[in-house]
């Protein structure tokens, strides 16, 4: 009887998985297309769609050596915004997805922060959430386009 509780002891521990959570800081550069419409005096609608590459200062971490993906708007007012919002896809190493949405605000011509939330994933990713930081500095590159060093920092658990 001994051997059989044992037995069974060891196959449900042997079969429980536990969560994997980590926490990330990734930076790169990325380009957009731009679609806008400028009512003059600071006023603009904008819409963007572009991709970044990101490196990871964390070890280890699943965003490390990704691209993401993102589509997103905002409207300026008197040249500043606070109501950015858009979704990305991050394309990792290991060939799954992750998606995340955010929300920012800031200044026209110039960048602006925000907060994103991981909603979720292909693969072992599937379940992954999470929540951070994030914020992006424009640059200068070529005209038409929207170029910018971005930077996102979080944690996450799948």
């Amino acid at each position: 009887m001994k051997k059989i509780i044992l037995a069974l002891i060891f196959t449900l521990m042997s079969s429980t998985t536990f969560a994997e959570t980590g926490k990330f800081n990734a930076a790169g550069a990325g380009s957009w297309s731009l679609n806008t419409m400028d009512a003059g005096n600071g006023n603009m609608s904008i819409t963007y769609d572009g991709n970044a590459g990101l490196m990871d200062k964390v070890s280890g971490s699943i965003f490390d050596k990704s691209t993401m993906h993102c589509i997103g708007g905002l409207t300026l007012v008197a040249g500043k915004f606070d109501d950015e919002t858009g979704m990305c896809t991050f394309y990792l190493m290991d060939g799954e997805k992750v998606y995340m949405n955010y929300k920012g605000k800031g200044t026209g011509g110039q960048g602006g922060s925000g907060t994103f939330v991981i909603i979720g994933g292909t693969g072992k990713y599937e379940n992954i959430s999470g929540s951070g930081f994030s914020s992006r500095q424009n640059i200068r590159g070529k005209a038409g386009m929207a170029h910018s060093m971005n930077q996102m920092s979080g944690e996450y658990t799948y």
